[in-house]
């Protein structure tokens, strides 16, 4: 084997094992502190997920791209446990998801349905976003499977009514900002567990009877910006919020009868709501009981809408307007321990502004692609970036729109070290060379001075 050859070899394994020491697995523009188990792929303007995300990957994020069909790409990382494909294209469920995952992020899509299909394999599955898409219908059934789901967001979608079948595990459910306009009191039922409701903004004009009753552990309902009909039909409504429950929705107005609009519901008396609740003047036992009822109802009336005042609004001076104080929600933020990081807990800009290792200098980084206003077709699945593909955002009005260069940052926390190790390499190849120079220069003095055996041989059968 020639010196060169070999020389041409060493070089390449040195380089090799420099690049592993030094070149870390995450994707380039990514973000990948704890090791590769959580991956920021966000605003890269990327069609499809690139080739090297680590398959050990427990967090990984692609919003704010330009992904529209992502069906059975994640179906390799098996121990994937949280997922956003928030702010993107997809114009359905994604299919092939794996089992494992516990959070998934779909908001901002243009998502139309959901199939009795498409939920079945994640039975595991904790927290499930759809806020923002254009969901009008959800099979029946579609998430019955999911026993461990406890937070539901199908807020700014178009159903006009509560998903059939919900599961009974859920304590957060937010179908608020849709066309709902009627409750089913059964899909309401079994939500045993549920403690948060929120189903403002949609086009309910009363609630059915016995609607909230089976709700035993809620502690927030809102019900606000609806077109409330304050007659007969919303007295058990208004019955329920008197029932020390005036924390929950104390802003209801009416739309309806024009003679009550816009006043708060709770500000009305029962006869004022439903006059044919009592009776004419026809027997004098009508009279002294509906009297007597009359009485007793508008003196708790009273009571009910003086503590509404007093606890529920705080007013400065005349000048100001009323700030109405609102509970907060008790439900947990957290679903995984402590020490595993989450997409709650940590934002694509606050990845790369914590950066724990130390950066390529801002000449060799790979600036974000400026944004184009022409959004390009769909394309086929792969698992590697489209060449010349330009990153492109929508306007937010969260603090995670704010655009920031990524960086690619290195395995190591010493230059020193890596600087060591490259000289260290290249020393060894160098001693390699000299070595197979000094071995090549010895072999030839060696066949000079010394003649091959069989000449030897000839040389002494002549003599």
């Amino acid at each position: 084997m020639r010196p060169s050859l070999l020389y041409c070899l060493l070089l390449y394994l040195c380089s090799s094992l420099l690049a592993g020491l030094v070149v870390s697995p995450c994707p380039n523009g990514c973000c990948c502190p704890h090791s590769g188990a959580l991956v920021l792929c966000e605003s890269l303007g990327l069609h499809t997920l690139p080739r090297s995300v680590p398959l050990s990957t427990a967090v990984l994020s692609v919003a704010r791209n330009r992904l529209c069909n992502v069906d059975n790409v994640f179906q390799p990382y098996s121990g994937l446990q949280e997922l956003s494909l928030s702010h993107n294209q997809l114009v359905r469920f994604p299919r092939g998801l794996p089992s494992s995952l516990e959070t998934l992020q779909l908001q901002e899509n243009q998502i139309t349905y959901i199939t009795a299909g498409s939920l079945r394999q994640l039975g595991n599955l904790t927290r499930l976003d759809l806020e923002d898409n254009r969901i009008r219908a959800i099979q029946p059934g579609a998430l019955l499977g999911l026993t461990k789901l406890r937070r539901l967001t199908l807020k700014g979608n178009r159903l006009s009514h509560l998903p059939p079948n919900l599961p009974s595990s859920l304590t957060h459910l937010d179908v608020s900002a849709n066309c709902i306009s009627t409750l089913d009191s059964s899909s309401l039922g079994a939500l045993v567990n549920l403690q948060v409701l929120k189903i403002n903004s949609n086009c309910l004009r009363s609630i059915p009877e016995q609607a909230f009753d089976g709700l035993s552990r809620l502690q927030s309902v809102e019900l606000a910006n609806n077109l409330w009909v304050c007659e007969c039909d919303i007295m058990y409504l208004y019955k329920w919020l008197l029932m020390d429950r005036l924390r929950m929705a104390s802003d209801l107005v009416c739309t309806t009868p024009l003679h009550l609009a816009h006043k708060l519901l709770l500000t009305l008396s029962v006869m004022a709501i439903c006059p044919k609740l009592f009776k004419p003047v026809e027997r004098m036992s009508s009279v002294n009981t509906s009297t007597e009822t009359g009485k007793v109802v508008e003196s708790h009336i009273e009571q009910t809408t003086s503590m509404l005042v007093r606890s529920d609004v705080a007013c400065n001076t005349s000048s100001f307007r009323c700030q109405k104080s609102l509970p907060e929600s008790t439900i947990p933020r957290s679903f995984f321990g402590s020490d595993q990081p989450t997409l709650e807990r940590l934002s694509y800009e606050n990845c790369l502004s914590l950066n724990l290792t130390s950066f390529i200098p801002p000449s060799t980084q790979v600036p974000n692609s400026p944004a184009t206003d022409e959004e390009p077709g769909c394309v086929e699945n792969s698992t590697g970036r489209q060449p010349g593909s330009s990153a492109t955002t929508r306007s937010m009005t969260t603090t995670r729109d704010i655009e920031f260069t990524p960086r690619t940052m290195l395995q190591s926390s010493d230059p020193v070290l890596i600087a060591v190790l490259a000289i260290l390499c290249v020393l060894t190849g160098l001693l390699m060379l000299t070595v197979l120079l000094v071995l090549k220069n010895i072999l030839l003095r060696n066949l000079r001075v010394a003649p091959f055996p069989q000449v030897q041989e000839d040389i002494s059968t002549h003599s």
